[in-house]
């Protein structure tokens, strides 16, 4: 399993290489999953395991329809 410090070192050198090829629109996307990935990191310390995007959209967006949980 992949821990979240290895993914945010994944996610800085692909932005490294995104910056050197002249790529704005993948710069834009990395610097946000780098954002929300260290929110996450700061809300659940706790955690090693790193989240799929979807749970940190979720931990990010609660009330969002996707994100709902329902009891029966």
């Amino acid at each position: 399993m992949e821990t979240i410090a290895s993914r945010l070192d994944g996610y800085r050198t692909l932005l490294a290489h995104a910056r050197s090829n002249g790529e704005p629109a993948l710069v834009r996307k990395l610097e946000q999953q780098i954002r929300e990935l260290e929110a996450f990191q700061q809300r659940h310390p706790e955690e090693v395991v790193a989240p799929s995007p979807f749970e940190v959209f979720c931990d990010l967006n609660p009330s969002d329809i996707n994100c709902r949980v329902y009891d029966d």
